[in-house]
């Protein structure tokens, strides 16, 4: 993938982008290890330091890059643990809500929800443009591991409706996003995207995705966290 695809596609895969000695750190953290499995993940890791120094280094990496604005913050890392006993399919969709501190009223905001104790909102596209997730895979995603599925330029389409969103898989098609421990998979969350239960789980399927938006969201909002 070239330096475009972000633009283009609307996703980018960075391989080996943290070394194995820090990600076992990482996976050896209580909040990810949880060998029980007692959930499928929880949203609210960037309480924890370990994770808001992970949310600086992504940041650092991405920004050298030129994949990540110069203003951004982490204001959100949520852990996905799929595997043998916690296993569902995701539908087609796109990640529209954002995390405040509050609720306000602004006419270009809708779809406030409350989740563990946070308030969430869906801002305009204006503001999703501008964000941005980034995925890091904890342990390897094979083809049977219920992948992320993404149809690539989706995210040049606004917000959809799921007339719109099944055409637009129909006509571009899906990628399939296996990675291995370690790798990014960065995306817009205007990016449609699904996964389906993994058909083969040997073990589990941990992903910490941090959501990136800009210091400053406007229309009166503000981050309920910034890293």
């Amino acid at each position: 993938m070239t330096d475009h695809t972000l633009i283009s596609q609307g996703f980018q895969h960075i391989n080996a982008a943290i070394t194995a000695p820090a990600l076992a750190q990482i996976a050896a953290q209580p909040e990810v290890a949880d060998a029980g499995d007692a959930d499928a993940g929880t949203r609210e890791l960037l309480q924890q330091p370990w994770c808001r120094d992970l949310a600086a280094r992504l940041r650092s990496h991405l920004q050298a890059a030129r994949l990540l604005d110069e203003d951004a913050v982490a204001v959100q890392c949520t852990l996905f643990r799929k595997s043998e006993g916690r296993n569902w399919n995701v539908a087609l969709h796109q990640d529209l809500s954002i995390p405040v501190a509050q609720r306000v009223a602004h006419p270009a905001l809708s779809g406030w929800s409350l989740k563990q104790d946070r308030h969430f909102v869906q801002p305009p596209t204006t503001l999703l443009e501008r964000t941005l997730a980034v995925r890091l895979h904890v342990d390897a995603c094979g083809a049977g591991d219920g992948p992320l599925r993404v149809v690539p330029g989706s995210h040049r389409h606004g917000r959809l409706d799921p007339e719109t969103a099944r055409r637009l898989r129909t006509a571009n098609g899906e990628v399939e996003c296996t990675a291995q421990p370690g790798d990014l998979l960065i995306m817009r969350p205007l990016l449609l995207h699904a996964s389906s239960k993994a058909v083969q789980p040997r073990g589990r399927r941990r992903v910490l995705h941090f959501l990136f938006g800009p210091r400053d969201p406007g229309f009166a909002l503000r981050w309920s966290l910034a890293i």
